[in-house]
C-alpha cells in the first residue's frame, strides 16, 4: 500500500524559534507521533531546520506541530521538501547549533 511507504522529508521552519525550546519540541513530537526517525537543529539563520523520515500520515502530523509551534515560539513560515529515505538512522535526535 503506498500510503505505508517510508518518505523523509527536509525542513526548515521561520519566525521566534530560537531560545524558545522549539528543537525540543521537535524532537518531543517525534516521540509522541511514534516511529519518526531524523534530526533538527539550530542554524546560523535564526531558523530550525531538521529531517524526519516516517510513514506519510505520520509526517503530516510532524507538519502540522511544526506549523503550530511550541508554547513559547512564533512560526511565521515551515518550508519542506521531500528527500530520499535513508535506512541506517533509528531514532530522532538534536544536533548542536550549525556555525
Amino acid at each position: 500500500m503506498e500510503s505505508n511507504k517510508i518518505k523523509r522529508i527536509y525542513f526548515e521552519v521561520h519566525g521566534k524559534v530560537q531560545g524558545v525550546g522549539f528543537r525540543r519540541f521537535v524532537w518531543r513530537s517525534s516521540a509522541e507521533i511514534g516511529n519518526v526517525t531524523g534530526w533538527v537543529m539550530n542554524t546560523e539563520h535564526n531558523t530550525v531546520k531538521g529531517e524526519a523520515q516516517s510513514e506519510l500520515e505520520h509526517l503530516e502530523k510532524v507538519l502540522k506541530r511544526l506549523n503550530k509551534g511550541s508554547t513559547y515560539s512564533t512560526v511565521s513560515k515551515v518550508e519542506y521538501i521531500f528527500i530520499d529515505p535513508i535506512t541506517d538512522e533509528s531514532q530522532f535526535t538534536i544536533r548542536k547549533t550549525q556555525k
